[in-house]
Parts: C-alpha cells; sequence; structure tokens
C-alpha cells in the first residue's frame, strides 16, 4: 500500500472548474512530491512572459511524500510559482495538519490557476464527495484568524484551513499564507497550548 495518493487536484478559478490528474509512480521515486514535484510541473507548464499575478501562472501546493505518516518532520507542505516580489521562482513550506488533512482526502497537492469573478475558497470534504468553489465575499477583509474561524464555523469545526489575509488580497508581494485551526495559532502566539 501507498503512503502517497497518486494524484491532485487541478482548479480553475476562472472557469470555476477542477479536474483530478494521476502521478506517475516514476515522478513520485524522481521527485519525491512536494517542491520537487512543484517545480517539474512548473517548469513543464510555466510561460516566462507571464507576470507571477497573472491568472495563468500557476499556484502549485503539494505534500512532500511523507506527509501523513508518522516519519519525523513528515509534515511539510510546500507552496511553488513565481514570486511577486522577484519574478523567479519561490517556494515557502508550512509544517500542521492541513496537508495530512488534504492527503487523507486523496490528493497529493493542489495546482490552481485562474482568477474568480469574486472572492471564493475552495472546500473538500471526501466524507460527503463534496469539492466545491464557495463564496468568500464575506470573508474579505478579515485577518486570517477571523476568516479561519468563519470557514470553520460554516463548514467541520474539525476541519483544516489554510488561507491569507488583507496583505494577500491587496496583493502585498511579501504576503503570506497561514495554516490551522485559528485557536492552535493563538495559543502558539501567546506562548501557552
Amino acid at each position: 500500500m501507498s503512503v502517497y495518493a497518486g494524484k491532485f487536484l487541478r482548479v480553475d478559478l476562472s472557469s470555476g472548474e477542477w479536474q483530478e490528474e494521476s502521478i506517475d509512480e516514476q515522478h513520485v521515486k524522481q521527485w519525491l512530491l512536494g517542491s520537487g514535484f512543484a517545480a517539474k510541473l512548473f517548469y513543464e507548464e510555466m510561460d516566462p512572459a507571464l507576470d507571477p499575478l497573472d491568472p495563468a501562472s500557476p499556484l502549485l501546493i503539494f505534500n512532500g511524500v511523507l506527509v501523513g505518516t508518522f516519519a519525523p518532520t513528515g509534515c511539510r507542505t510546500s507552496f511553488c510559482g513565481r514570486s511577486p516580489l522577484t519574478g523567479i521562482w519561490n517556494e515557502s513550506n508550512m509544517g500542521s495538519h492541513w496537508g495530512a488533512e488534504l492527503r487523507s482526502t486523496g490528493y497529493d497537492g493542489l495546482v490552481i490557476t485562474g482568477k474568480a469573478e469574486k472572492p471564493v475558497y475552495l472546500y473538500i470534504n471526501d466524507l460527503e464527495g463534496i469539492i466545491e468553489l464557495r463564496d468568500a465575499g464575506h470573508l474579505w477583509g478579515k485577518t486570517y484568524f477571523e476568516a479561519a474561524d468563519t470557514v470553520l464555523a460554516e463548514t467541520d469545526p474539525k476541519g483544516k484551513v489554510i488561507g491569507i489575509g488583507p496583505a494577500g488580497e491587496n496583493l502585498v508581494k511579501m504576503a503570506g499564507i497561514m495554516s490551522g485551526p485559528s485557536d492552535y495559532v493563538r495559543a502558539a502566539a501567546r506562548g501557552g497550548m
């Protein structure tokens, strides 16, 4: 039995459509998923003439091959694409339970392109067979913590959220992505758990 899912979800925000794509086992062995596989896809698909924030410029989010296992430090998820600040390859990674939850839905990663007409968020619930782009207009302008609380309240309090805050919404070139149930993040920020 494999520790990885062997497929990813490609989401086009412009059309509102998505499709599953399989990952060849040889590519897993060669690139180990994560930023290695993201770099492979990016190299094959990117157009160097595009601005990093162009809707056709992809955001690639991939778990490392050991995410969701008991392997020490095997919980890393990579966020990859062209940096709006430098215009060259950029990657960032994070730990947390989000990657394991994504893998439990049957996906090793996401490739996101396009631009929605209005703010949306991607909701995946494998137990109910749901993949939806949902309206996020009511989340716009909220801090990450406020938005995460709202998403969890309207979906599943045990769910996992990644998101941006006002800096990302306003296209700040150094904006980041956060993860986690917000209570955990708040407790860690206060120094207690």
